[in-house]
């Protein structure tokens, strides 16, 4: 027959070896931040920033990112002067988003438009 007494011996010493509360699962670690969209991609500047005379450089990296996606003239380069030709693309690009007349096809860019087109940042991101 066991000894009682050793019996709870190791019954002591399995608590004292054991914790007394159950430790906490390691943290999960934290998700990386979503890319900062303003970083990344130009502001929409508004309807009136786009008319003749306007010259930056933000035409000239909307309308790369329009001939990328197939809609400048060939031949052409949609530099900083906004054109007729930059007209021309936001226009095909629009009727591209919205077949059948289905919204502004007009070939001012839209926010909607702009948007989607992710033209990359070339001004200076705003102070916080």
């Amino acid at each position: 027959m066991p000894d009682p007494k050793q019996h709870e011996e190791t019954a002591a010493r399995s608590k004292a070896d054991s914790p007394t509360a159950t430790p906490a699962p390691a943290p999960e670690p934290a998700p990386a931040a979503a890319a900062d969209t303003d970083a990344l991609y130009e502001p929409y500047p508004g309807a009136e920033f786009f008319h003749g005379g306007r010259y930056s450089p933000i035409n000239t990296a909307a309308g790369a990112r329009l001939t990328h996606e197939g809609h400048a003239p060939a031949g052409k380069t949609l530099g900083p002067d906004w054109t007729t030709a930059h007209r021309d693309a936001w226009k095909s690009y629009q009727q591209t988003l919205r077949p059948k007349g289905g919204g502004d096809t007009s070939g001012t860019p839209d926010e909607t438009a702009w948007r989607q087109l992710k033209v990359p940042r070339v001004s200076p991101p705003k102070e916080s």
